[in-house]
């Protein structure tokens, strides 16, 4: 492996590595592993202890996957790419499981110790509501989305247009080292299965960018004012994310068209292939330690002994929002950044089931032998 892949491999593990290091510091104040407690409790020093703990062993463990895997790879140079692939394959897959281990193992420490905790108990707990909410200018327009449809326009108008130039044999990836490990011969299946994987990732942004808008809305009944500020610029600033790595995403698919017609050196499809995936990596990092969960990292913070509304029986292991009564379709998440579906609403799975079924079908129809 060259010494530049290495690097771009590492600019695209670290941040990753430290995001779910950090995870418990980004969420709102009133979500200990997903455990409803109030900010006071959260900024108490047993649960500023619980952070430490679980910031320190991720980092130990996660870095010691990093380590290994580059290790492995950078070690054994007559590597194959199916073997490059299958190490990186394993050490990402060893990270979800330590997360979700971890999450799991912090929930019911969580869990237990909240029983014991001071309680507000003579404080109301509110749910508070802002009904001009959805009027507000809470993320980028879909209009932004044409020209990610310009480019898609531009880049099959171009493979069509110089069909006859096109090798007979297409180049479909690369090793670490720019050896082409798999090709594919000449059709219009094979020209166009970039512009249409590009279509549909530019759909699924489009619907990203939408559930941004119609997600339900969660406000400090504490500090409304600061809170709708902060969940509005939340919203916004997660919107025009979509919309950027939306946008290099279709770039990234371009580049493999005008390699098709142009034959571009390996070194440059190789560092354009990892080098828009670290962008939208390190972007999304420095939104969240930026931003935190619904805005939470925005602005100055003013603690409160208020006690927060709590739903906790709706959040199964902690991450799982399942609540049959709520119409909500997408919530905030509890762990980590972003939202996730309500199980408990038809239409949640239906999303996430439909999302899972096309993936499959375009790959299906646009698999290249």
């Amino acid at each position: 492996m060259q010494l530049l892949s290495i690097l771009l491999l590492a600019l695209i593990y670290v941040p990753i590595l430290v995001s779910m290091s950090f995870m418990p510091y980004l969420t709102r104040k009133t979500i200990s592993f997903g455990i409803t407690v109030s900010e006071e409790n959260y900024n108490s020093n047993q649960l500023r202890q619980m952070r430490k703990q679980y910031a320190s062993i991720s980092l130990v463990i996660y870095s010691a996957l990093l380590i290994i895997c580059i290790s492995l790879i950078y070690s054994m140079k007559g590597m194959n790419d199916e073997s490059q692939s299958t190490i990186i394959g394993i050490s990402l897959c060893g990270m979800i499981i330590a997360s979700i281990i971890m999450n799991l193992i912090f929930h019911f420490k969580m869990k237990k110790l909240s029983i014991s905790l001071p309680s507000n108990s003579a404080k109301k707990s509110v749910l508070a509501i802002d009904t001009s909410f959805r009027q507000k200018n809470l993320i980028l327009s879909n209009k932004w989305f044409i020209i990610h449809g310009v480019v898609i326009v531009i880049g099959a108008i171009l493979v069509l247009m110089n069909y006859d130039k096109i090798p007979n044999t297409i180049p479909m990836k690369f090793d670490f080292q720019g050896n082409v490990t798999n090709s594919a011969d000449k059709s219009y299946r094979t020209v166009l299965f970039p512009t249409i994987t590009q279509i549909v990732m530019m759909l699924l942004f489009i619907f990203v960018n939408w559930s941004i808008q119609k997600s339900k809305q969660q406000i400090d009944a504490a500090h409304p004012e600061r809170s709708i500020s902060q969940n509005t610029l939340f919203r916004r600033r997660w919107s025009m994310f979509t919309v950027l790595s939306g946008l290099a995403v279709i770039v990234l698919f371009s580049f493999i068209q005008l390699n098709m017609i142009y034959s571009l050196d390996a070194d440059v499809m190789i560092f354009v292939s990892m080098s828009i995936p670290a962008f939208i990596v390190l972007f999304a990092v420095i939104l969240s330690f930026t931003t935190g969960q619904g805005g939470s990292r925005i602005g100055e913070s003013s603690s409160s002994n208020a006690q927060p509304f709590k739903d906790d029986m709706y959040w199964k292991l902690g991450s799982i929002y399942y609540n049959p009564q709520d119409p909500s379709i997408f919530v905030e998440k509890r762990v980590g950044i972003g939202w996730t579906v309500n199980f408990g609403h038809p239409a949640g799975s239906l999303f996430l089931l439909g999302i899972i079924a096309l993936i499959v079908a375009v790959s299906f129809i646009t698999g290249v032998n």
